[in-house]
């Protein structure tokens, strides 16, 4: 196969991204135990225990709130900083049998499929991994059925993990 298909971002389809990208990162269980780690210590302080465990579950709960906080405006001003450096919210994605081609105002790449550890899924947007790299944004609307299963496959064959 060789495809070429040309993508438009737009500043709420990266912020999607973030956002799936974060959550997703973080997983239920960091919500789950931020919630309960805040739930226990507003109970003790409105039953008045004034122990050390209220001033250790004050700060795992102050410290986590502040790191899931930092984390997602650090990864919220590097996409979008790289969105505001295209002049053109477009890039032109190549697929061939060996690659991936990546050409945008911004720079032009092309990456072996092996190089691709793994793809999560959304309706609107791909977030593909690239090794030790981070990830590229691939919005769906413009992705037919076709190309899907080819990418699909090519990451399967490469020994990548697809997650849904």
């Amino acid at each position: 196969m060789n495809r070429e298909i040309t993508v438009t971002y737009s500043r709420d389809l990266i912020k999607l991204a973030i956002w799936k990208f974060w959550t997703r990162s973080i997983g239920v269980t960091g919500f789950v135990g931020f919630v309960i780690i805040c739930f226990a210590f507003f109970y003790f302080l409105i039953s008045g225990d004034r122990s050390w465990l209220l001033g250790f579950l004050g700060a795992v709960a102050g410290i986590s709130f502040a790191l899931g906080a930092v984390s997602y405006i650090v990864y919220s001003n590097r996409s979008m900083e790289k969105f505001r450096q295209m002049g053109q919210p477009t890039a032109k994605f190549r697929f061939t049998d060996d690659r991936i081609g990546i050409e945008s105002d911004i720079g032009w790449t092309e990456l072996s499929w092996k190089m691709i550890e793994n793809i999560w899924k959304y309706p609107s947007v791909w977030l593909v991994f690239i090794a030790k790299q981070g990830y590229i944004t691939l919005p769906t609307a413009d992705l037919d059925e076709e190309l899907r299963k080819f990418i699909e496959v090519k990451t399967e064959a490469s020994h990548t993990k697809e997650t849904n």
